[in-house]
């Protein structure tokens, strides 16, 4: 009779277990993110993951890329649909509708530098950055993209993160 209640012990702390590190891993992705010239926002919807673009690191076109729109918002100059490259970049949503399986979100990811959009697939890496994995068929072939926490409040951060309602994170 001891020896069934160990056993149920350990089931049970080993199903608490299990289940506490895919949850762990589900929301491990959710926060704010930042590259060297963006940060965006990770969220859940019903079950699915978004990530919306909220800060660039040059937020406007500059006199010298193009005179005629110096000094105005980013677009999505590079979207395959005319009618979409008049949005801006910030608040641009990059992903939506990733679904977690197998301890990993997976979806699609829009690349705004290329108007290409990918299959990927994120998680948080050893060093708590954030990969993203965009790849066409499978994931060997593909490249893979890591992103800081904004809490590391690195120079770039902290000037991207000015310009938002953002600004008191670092």
């Amino acid at each position: 009779m001891l020896m069934i209640a160990r056993l149920t012990l350990i089931m049970f702390l080993t199903v608490t277990c299990v289940s506490s590190l895919a949850a762990d891993s589900r929301e491990s992705v959710m926060g704010l993110w930042a590259s060297e010239g963006s940060i965006f926002r990770v969220h859940e919807v019903q079950g699915e993951l978004h990530g919306t673009i909220i800060a660039l690191n040059e937020p406007v076109y500059s006199e010298a890329e193009d005179s005629v729109r110096a000094g105005r918002p980013r677009l999505d100059d590079e979207n395959p649909d005319p009618q979409l490259r008049d949005n801006p970049l910030i608040g641009l949503e990059m992903f939506a509708s990733y679904i977690f399986e197998d301890n990993v979100w997976r979806g699609r990811i829009y690349d705004p530098e290329s108007g290409n959009t990918y299959q990927s697939k994120m998680q948080l890496n050893d060093a708590g950055q954030l990969e993203i994995r965009g790849y066409i068929g499978i994931p060997m072939f593909g490249r893979t993209a890591r992103f800081e926490p904004v809490s590391t409040c690195q120079a770039n951060i902290v000037k991207m993160l000015a310009m938002t309602h953002y600004a008191g994170q670092c």
